[in-house]
């Protein structure tokens, strides 16, 4: 029940962001836009995909699944979302961003531990770059005078990512369809993370 929840909230966030996003794009014509929206919308499917299967066969769907293809192919959107907000504000390069590697590998080993190697690799890759590129995008923001309007945006990536990994932590130390488990309160975070993309990326690209 608390997972159906769970689900419940995510696919609300993201279908209205996905909405909001496309209107937006449709309003203003800029790319940004559009990328976002596909990374709402297809994020929404694997997350319907889950939800369905577990309402109508009460279990999670098996490894390697459809809503893993779609969250894949969301985490491309949202990284090509970040390579054209990097082309559109700088070619800024930091040592900081190493630190998005030595988050994510620990955690990589970790989980390779626990699952597919394939799997896991087609998970974490496109999710250091993001954590990659938005360290770069937020200390170029919060080191350049005069460019703090993507500080917001680029903060709720990292969150994101950082959320996306304690999520796949914790379903390695599953604790059962509970409150306690830590699992629940991570991907209700998550969605918070997401739904602050849209107000953060409007602020960067229509400064």
């Amino acid at each position: 029940m608390i997972e159906l929840i769970d689900n419940f909230i995510q696919l609300v966030v993201t279908t209205t962001g996905c909405l909001l996003a496309g209107a937006l794009f449709f309003k203003n014509h800029k790319q940004p836009f559009f990328l976002l929206a596909c990374f709402y919308g297809v994020y929404t499917l694997g997350t319907l995909y889950w939800t369905l299967h577990l309402l109508l066969f009460n279990e999670t769907p098996p490894v390697f699944y459809v809503s893993d293809l779609a969250w894949i192919a969301s985490y491309i959107f949202l990284l090509a979302l970040l390579y054209n907000m990097r082309v559109l504000e700088h070619d800024h390069k930091t040592p900081l961003c190493w630190l998005a590697l030595i988050f994510c590998i620990p955690q990589f080993i970790l989980y390779i531990t626990h699952g597919e190697v394939f799997y896991n690799i087609a998970m974490c890759v496109p999710t250091m770059l993001i954590g990659w590129l938005g360290i770069e995008g937020l200390v170029f923001n919060l080191e350049t005078p005069g460019e703090k309007d993507s500080v917001l945006f680029y903060i709720s990536v990292l969150c994101f990512v950082a959320l996306e990994y304690c999520l796949w932590t914790a379903s390695c130390f599953w604790m059962g369809d509970t409150l306690i488990n830590p699992y629940f309160w991570f991907d209700i975070l998550l969605s918070v993370s997401m739904l602050s993309l849209l107000p953060g990326l409007k602020k960067a690209v229509t400064k």
